[in-house]
């Protein structure tokens, strides 16, 4: 049995650049992690799916608006937090 409320998944493009811009502002190098092997194209895509089912997405924006690049700290209403903080833990890895 389905709980909760569904909505419209948004449009891919613009779920593409919050993510890079979500990306950007918490530091996370999303590039350098997919040419190292830490996270793949479908992790990547998966996170734009993600994105693009988030109830916050107008939130993020405006969020992403006052804050520094890779100052940030990824807000836990971001779907794709954790897999952030997964990129930015394992740059101090590498």
């Amino acid at each position: 049995m389905m709980t909760g409320t569904t909505h419209k998944l948004g449009d891919t493009r613009r779920h593409y650049w919050l993510a890079v811009g979500m990306a950007d502002i918490s530091g996370a190098d999303l590039q350098r992690a997919l040419e190292e092997g830490r996270i793949t194209h479908g992790d990547w895509a998966g996170m734009v799916e993600r994105c693009r089912g988030c109830n916050w997405a107008d939130g993020c924006d405006c969020w992403m608006q006052t804050q520094s690049a890779g100052e940030a700290t990824v807000p836990r209403a971001c779907p794709n937090a954790e897999m952030f903080d997964a990129v930015i833990g394992s740059q101090s890895d590498a």
